[in-house]
């Protein structure tokens, strides 16, 4: 019997995207989920979806590669030419919901879960996947299904999630043809497609020799010749051995109370992602002990687009890729104390927080691309060896916020079929990486959420609940009383 003919190699991944795909041999690290609620004239079809989900896969070239050599420091992209939707979408009930909290419940589940699982068959079958999830009949006033979309990072970063929704919703408001090919779960693609470029490609680097030089020393210099880190939490070691699960708990924030605290952000001279990363602080800060955590790091990622020269395809700017970088924020123990003291004023400190990581997020995002840390990865060789080396010692950082900003989407019309009113953003278990994760992001219209998610056994059920309560009850308060805490 004739072998099966090797898949056609394409580009070879970038550094960034090596970041992600020497992660799922190691089973560190399995892909991001975006989920949307979608409010519809009525229930899908699978027809529907199909017809739907052709037109985002011909859109988008990354949607229809596999990757060949993950387990190898030269992975690529491979060309797929026959794609079975079939293999990428699946229908779910939750039948035995009997509350709107019990459902996105399940939900919050099924969005852990999809975290969890390793993408088989990757070379030849690309690594993302739509689930269809189904509320019991009647438990909303108007119809809603939540669409999970899950897909390996090296494909599509945070904002490309976005993306794939609002193409999807208005391919789901395309009137569907008659012909069978539109309704198809088989869709071909004999040539091989026009990828995206790489993102050092694109983006013209310029780096500083002290940067260069900072770079290399702390990633090749041994520990004992380099000045020691200030102590923050970071809840545990990093530990490959723990079992990958992935617990996620949503934050949901109303549109009006959301409104009052994007106007409170404005006359503070902050942003919403400054204020969440200061919201998390003060509950952290009064949550854990002191000699238990003293300090903290934060890190935030930040959309590279921007950042895109001349020199790329202006046709592939929109498509699903990667184009990110990120920077962190230090909460020193001279901070931590202050919000630790009985006496402080919490809600002037704070804004006060809430201001200076919004000014180093605007520092930040003005300087790159020059000196940007994403860069210095193309001076790692060998990725395993870097991942490897990072077990059994301590994390680099203690949380981070990802904001993906506003999904557009109109209101549900006589001339449209469906809308989105929720999103769910989250990262998954970052096994090295902080150990929790805040995924943050709007409906046009609508409300926010705030999605957390983190490593079972990595950090304690209890402070994350805590965590989740805190940022509700602070958000809540705010916007009856003008104070986040009394």
């Amino acid at each position: 019997m004739p072998s099966s003919p090797q898949p056609t190699r394409l580009r070879p991944l970038s550094h960034i995207e090596r970041y992600s795909s020497t992660r799922h041999p190691l089973g560190i690290y399995r892909c991001v989920v975006f989920t949307c609620r979608y409010q519809l004239a009525c229930p899908l079809t699978q027809p529907q979806v199909y017809a739907a989900l052709a037109s985002v896969v011909r859109a988008h070239p990354t949607l229809r590669v596999g990757i060949l050599g993950q387990s190898t420091n030269s992975p690529a992209f491979s060309h797929v030419p026959e794609l079975d939707l079939r293999n990428h979408v699946a229908f779910c009930s939750v039948d035995d919901a009997a509350s709107v909290a019990e459902y996105e419940d399940a939900v919050a589940d099924k969005q852990g879960w999809r975290h969890d699982l390793l993408w088989q068959n990757i070379e030849t079958q690309p690594p993302w996947q739509l689930i269809v999830v189904r509320p019991p009949q009647g438990l909303f006033p108007a119809y809603h299904e939540d669409l999970v979309f899950g897909y390996h990072h090296s494909v599509a970063d945070g904002t490309s999630g976005k993306v794939f929704h609002e193409h999807l919703l208005a391919a789901l408001n395309t009137p569907l043809g008659s012909s069978h090919e539109e309704a198809s779960h088989l869709l071909s693609f004999p040539d091989p497609p026009v990828l995206p470029e790489a993102q050092q490609d694109v983006i013209p680097y310029r780096n500083t020799l002290p940067f260069i030089l900072d770079t290399l020393w702390h990633g090749l210099a041994p520990s004992w010749l380099q000045f020691p880190r200030p102590r923050i939490w970071y809840s545990r070691n990093i530990d490959f051995s723990l079992p990958y699960k992935t617990r996620v708990l949503p934050v949901d924030v109303a549109p009006n109370v959301l409104s009052s605290l994007i106007t409170a952000c404005r006359n503070n001279s902050t942003s919403l992602t400054g204020l969440l990363h200061a919201l998390t602080l003060l509950s952290l800060s009064l949550r854990l002990p002191p000699d238990e955590a003293p300090a903290f790091v934060a890190d935030t990622p930040i959309n590279s687009r921007r950042y895109v020269g001349p020199a790329a395809d202006p046709s592939l700017l929109s498509t699903l890729r990667v184009l990110i970088s990120g920077t962190s924020h230090t909460h020193p123990s001279s901070e931590v104390s202050s919000v630790r003291n009985a006496h402080a004023d919490l809600d002037g400190i704070t804004w006060a927080i809430a201001r200076r990581i919004k000014n180093e997020l605007a520092a930040t995002t003005s300087r790159l691309p020059v000196n940007d840390p994403i860069s210095a990865l193309a001076y790692i060789s060998d990725w395993f060896q870097y991942w490897r080396r990072k077990d059994g010692h301590p994390r680099d950082s203690s949380w981070e916020i990802s904001n993906i900003g506003v999904l557009t989407s109109d209101p549900l019309s006589q001339s449209s079929t469906a809308a989105i009113t929720r999103i769910i953003f989250t990262n998954g278990s970052m096994v090295a990486g902080p150990p929790i994760g805040l995924g943050v992001g709007s409906v046009s219209g609508g409300g926010l959420n705030i999605g957390i998610s983190w490593q079972q056994d990595a950090v304690s059920e209890d402070l994350i609940k805590g965590l989740a309560g805190d940022l509700a009850s602070y958000i809540d308060a705010f916007h009856e009383t003008g104070k986040f805490k009394s």
